[in-house]
């Protein structure tokens, strides 16, 4: 009996760990917020939930932009209900309108913090298309990171089998705390904690406890707090 259970609980990780992999590729959820692109059109911006999973809203940009014989100019904001879908770090987004169609495919990094894809339009019969890239620090982050005072990456490799690398930048002198939490929010290791002054800092985890114990494989969540301001992420430990 004990071992049927251990066999059933066995086979419930793997499949969880297989559909968190994406099939073997582990991917951030996609920075949630405003996405500003630069186009040759003008520019777009979409918004991101916070979960990352879908796009709530688009605005569209058009400055002295021709397409076949037509010149636009002016703003396009559409809020569709229910909202884009991401799915596997993709999306498709867009508009349709009489004699104006556009549309916007785009893919989102490992990260979550950067993207780039395709845009095509359709303007009184005639096609136009273009790609786009863009980063989250375009619009959302950097203001984010100049209220709170700090801005924590992802970590990097991730997954990983040995140890990782967590980047953050302080702007201001201030406490730090760095902490590694299990699922269950039980405390695995403090990386950091103490007062520390601007710059930019790169802490590395073994996959040790505060022990000096290996943990086992699995999500774990690493929060930086920076004076008053908290910012939580998840990595993942594959051994």
């Amino acid at each position: 009996m004990h071992t049927l259970k251990k066999r059933s609980l066995t086979i419930s990780i793997a499949l969880i760990v297989l559909l968190l992999s994406g099939y073997g590729v582990i991917y951030s959820q996609p920075r949630g917020g405003d996405w500003k692109v630069p186009t040759e059109f003008g520019e777009f911006v979409f918004t991101v939930n916070v979960d990352g999973t879908q796009i709530t809203k688009l605005v569209t940009s058009y400055t002295d932009w021709q397409c076949g014989s037509v010149i636009k100019n002016g703003d396009i904001t559409i809020q569709k209900d229910p909202p884009w879908s991401i799915s596997d770090n993709q999306f498709t987004i867009g508009y349709t309108y009489p004699n104006d169609e556009m549309t916007f495919t785009g893919t989102f990094n490992q990260e979550g913090d950067e993207a780039s894809g395709t845009w095509s339009a359709v303007m009184y019969g005639t096609n136009c298309s273009g790609d786009w890239e863009a980063t989250f620090t375009d619009v959302a982050e950097l203001g984010n990171k100049i209220m709170t005072g700090f801005k924590i990456s992802q970590n990097y490799p991730n997954p990983f089998n040995s140890a990782t690398t967590i980047s953050f930048d302080i702007l201001k002198t201030t406490h730090v705390e760095l902490t590694i939490f299990n699922l269950l929010g039980q405390k695995i290791r403090t990386l950091v904690n103490s007062r520390q002054p601007a710059g930019n800092y790169q802490i590395q985890w073994d996959g040790r406890d505060n022990e000096g114990r290996n943990v086992a494989s699995g999500i774990y969540l690493y929060r930086l707090k920076a004076g008053e301001s908290v910012q939580i992420r998840k990595m993942i430990l594959m051994k």
